[in-house]
């Protein structure tokens, strides 16, 4: 069933036909952002297309990478091939890129919550505020691994962490490399390799409260390649983006 001609969306404070919803979709695919992109096209009709015709439950990496990334069941394993999880970070960003360059508010805002899938549609005026800090350090990632490729492979770690980082939040959050005598917030971490195991170690601390404000490690499997480090960068990124927002929306900005 053409998910374009079901019932109207009523959900997130919000109710639109369905011809309203598209509309709305259609000038974002045709955005700067998108237009040049198939494959993020491709991806983000197909996840509104599921979510629309009442098949959420047909939402999840395995079925993505069978239906729209033609991959072979009877040998894909969702842990050796990042593919959809790569897809699906580069996807985020790109959103969250979109929504940052508009001058007017549109009629929704499409998100993909971190750790999901499954696409969320709601009115700009029910997204939360940003952001905890108006600006952030961010400070280059430790090796504890020693020298060979895991150096290579940290320091581009690095340059896509800040690429997404930027890309993502700078409009409304400042991310420096330059320290200040402000004494900003200090993104700062740590990166394992052994075999193909490589862990993340990523905090954010505050020198003027004198403590860690978040901290989380990362996990994943396999080559120590630039895929992996656009998935590790995404996923730090999706997780610290998570914290910094004020989700009570009552604009909890500090220095």
């Amino acid at each position: 069933m053409n998910a374009r001609l079901m019932q109207p969306l009523e959900e997130n404070g919000i109710s639109l036909s369905n011809e309203e919803l598209w509309r709305e979709v259609d000038h974002l695919l045709a955005s700067p952002t998108f237009a040049k992109a198939p494959r993020m096209c491709r991806l983000l009709t197909f996840l509104l297309e599921k979510k629309l015709s009442g098949n959420e439950q047909e939402i999840n990496e395995y079925a993505i990478g069978l239906d729209l990334f033609g991959r072979d069941a009877s040998t894909y394993d969702t842990s050796l091939d990042p593919q959809v999880r790569v897809q699906i970070g580069r996807l985020r960003q790109r959103l969250s890129a979109y929504y940052a360059a508009l001058e007017i508010t549109p009629a929704i805002h499409v998100s993909i919550p971190m750790g999901s899938y499954v696409p969320v549609i709601a009115c700009p005026g029910t997204q939360p505020k940003l952001l905890r800090y108006k600006r952030i350090l961010l400070t280059p990632l430790r090796n504890l691994t020693g020298a060979g490729a895991s150096n290579t492979f940290v320091c581009g770690l690095d340059e896509e962490l800040g690429s997404r980082l930027f890309q993502t939040l700078g409009k409304g959050l400042q991310v420096s490399a330059v320290s200040d005598a402000n004494q900003s917030p200090r993104l700062e971490g740590s990166v394992r390799v052994e075999d193909d195991h490589v862990r993340a170690s990523i905090r954010l601390v505050d020198p003027g409260a004198g403590s860690i404000a978040w901290l989380s490690q990362f996990d994943r499997r396999g080559e120590l390649c630039m895929s992996l480090q656009e998935e590790l960068a995404g996923a730090i990124c999706d997780a610290l983006q998570f914290y910094l927002v004020d989700h009570r929306g009552r604009g909890m900005f500090s220095s």
